[in-house]
C-alpha cells in the first residue's frame, strides 16, 4: 500500500470550457495530498538535499512562501521527520496558516513589502545563524523546474492523447511551473505559445508576483516565455468566483491563468489551451 507521499502527482487533467471552437484544459493540482501543486517541489526539494547530504531527520527547514509551499514542506516534514519554518506575507490567507500549523510548521508572518524585498535574504540569515536550519530556496532551486519538466509536464503530454497544444498559460510566483512545464512543452510542440500571467504592479494575487517588482526568480527562464499579461487582482477573484459556480473551486492564481486563458479563446478560433490550476478553493474561503 502507497504512502500519502507517493500519491503526489498523476492530478487530473479536465477540460474547463469550449468557446470559439477552442478548448481549454486545467491540470487539477488540488488533488496533490497536500491541495496544491507545490507538494510536489516540496518533496523533491527534500528529498534532493537528503541524497546530497545537505539536510538530516530532525533539522529544521526554512522557506519564504505566499503559503502553499510552506504547506507542502510542512506535510512532508512531518512524514520524514523534519521542522518546518516559513516566511509569509501578512496577507497570507488565514486558511493556509492554520494548515502549516496543524501539520506541526511554524508560520513567521511580515509585512507585504518586507517580504517582497527581504524574505529571501531573512531566510538565508536565519539558515546561517541557526544550527542545523537550512534553506532549500524553491527560487534558486533547480529541482523546483526539474520536478515540473520531469514529471508535471511529461503527465499533461500522456493525459492529452495525442491532441495538438497551441498554449500554455501559467501565473507566474517562483518561475518553477512556467519554466519547467513550459520547456517540456516547447520540445513537444515547437509551435506553441508560452504565457505567463503575473499580478498589475502594486497588486497582490495571492500565489503570484510580478517581476516588475524588481525581483526575477533565477530559476525563471524569461526567455522560453512568449508573452506576460499583467492582471488586476479584482479580475482574478473574479474569474475565481466564477468557475466556483460552475462546480471548480479554485484559487486566485487559477482565476487569474483562467481570465488570460478566456482572452486568448475570444481571439483565436479552433485552438488547444493548457492551464494549471495551482490549488484547491478552501484555502481562500
Amino acid at each position: 500500500m502507497k504512502t500519502i507521499l507517493e500519491h503526489i502527482g498523476n492530478t487530473p487533467l479536465v477540460k474547463v470550457e469550449e468557446e470559439n471552437n477552442s478548448s481549454i484544459f486545467a491540470k487539477m493540482e488540488g488533488f496533490n495530498p497536500g491541495g496544491s501543486i507545490k507538494d510536489r517541489i516540496a518533496l523533491n526539494m527534500i528529498r534532493s538535499a537528503e541524497k546530497d547530504g545537505t539536510i538530516k531527520k530532525g533539522d529544521t527547514l526554512i522557506e519564504p512562501t505566499s503559503g502553499n509551499t510552506g504547506i507542502g514542506l510542512s506535510m512532508v516534514g512531518a512524514m520524514l521527520g523534519y521542522n518546518v519554518k516559513v516566511i509569509m506575507p501578512e496577507t497570507t490567507s488565514i486558511e493556509k496558516i492554520k494548515m502549516i500549523r496543524a501539520f506541526g510548521g511554524e508560520a513567521i508572518l511580515v509585512e507585504n513589502l518586507r517580504y517582497k524585498k527581504f524574505a529571501i535574504e531573512d531566510a538565508r540569515d536565519m539558515a546561517k545563524n541557526g544550527a542545523g536550519i537550512h534553506f532549500l530556496n524553491q527560487y534558486e532551486n533547480m529541482n523546483n523546474p526539474y520536478t515540473h519538466y520531469e514529471n508535471t509536464a511529461e503527465e499533461i503530454i500522456n493525459q492529452l492523447e495525442g491532441k495538438q497544444l497551441d498554449y500554455f498559460i501559467a501565473g507566474m510566483g517562483t518561475g518553477g511551473t512556467i519554466t519547467g512545464i513550459g520547456k517540456k512543452l516547447k520540445e513537444k510542440f515547437p509551435a506553441i505559445k508560452i504565457i505567463g500571467v503575473q499580478p498589475v504592479q502594486n497588486q497582490t494575487i495571492e500565489g503570484l508576483r510580478s517581476i516588475k517588482d524588481g525581483f526575477v526568480p533565477p530559476i525563471m527562464d524569461v526567455d522560453l516565455i512568449d508573452e506576460i499579461y499583467d492582471l488586476e487582482e479584482s479580475k482574478a477573484i473574479e474569474t475565481k468566483d466564477d468557475l466556483a459556480k460552475k462546480g471548480i473551486l479554485v484559487g486566485p492564481s487559477s482565476g487569474a491563468a483562467m481570465y488570460i486563458c478566456r482572452e486568448i479563446c475570444k481571439n483565436n478560433e479552433g485552438v488547444n489551451i493548457i492551464t494549471i490550476f495551482p490549488d484547491r478553493g478552501e484555502r481562500y474561503i
